[in-house]
């Protein structure tokens, strides 16, 4: 990548953003700091782009950016934080086990995230906020039977797009 335009840059964020959180995520476990932390490596790619700078690889280039910026983050919050208040290690978990993760992840959020409204609704309340569906049906005013077909159909959208991915790397 030479010369990075407006628009490529929006492309790599597209693709990469979730990804990178989620594996940001993996290592930090906050939100906030995750996304802190690759909102900061893209606008450090963005600024090597106007200063001419040759990055050859912008996705292993992200990955290892979060990467440090995540080790650098745990090292300072370790230095400020008595032993017990600690929540753990990095996981014990390859670079690049973390990384396929973390795609899989955001291609399954992506899925989620273009089911219909109410179905992301319900599924999100099941599987997410752990709910039953007795306690999804009253709390959207509508039947258990309508929770359990709209479930049905979520599920069934994510077991295709398991399989698609299981057939485009083993099939």
């Amino acid at each position: 990548m030479l010369s990075l335009t407006v628009d490529e840059f929006e492309c790599q964020f597209k693709i990469l953003y979730r990804p990178l959180n989620l594996y940001a995520m993996r290592m930090l476990n906050s939100v906030d700091d995750s996304e802190d932390i690759v909102q900061q490596a893209f606008v450090d790619v963005w600024e090597k782009s106007l200063t001419g700078v040759v990055i050859e690889n912008p996705k292993a280039y992200l990955y290892r950016a979060v990467r440090n910026r995540c080790l650098n983050y745990l090292s300072i919050i370790k230095q400020e934080l008595p032993e017990e208040e600690l929540e753990g290690d990095i996981p014990d978990t390859s670079q690049e086990e973390m990384i396929e993760r973390s795609e899989r992840d955001a291609r399954l959020w992506k899925v989620i995230d273009e089911l219909p409204l109410e179905r992301r609704k319900i599924f999100l309340m099941c599987k997410r906020d752990g709910m039953r569906y007795q306690e999804i049906a009253a709390e959207l005013h509508i039947s258990i039977k309508t929770v359990e077909n709209q479930m049905g159909k979520a599920l069934k959208t994510l077991r295709e797009m398991a399989y698609r991915i299981y057939l485009f790397f083993f099939g």
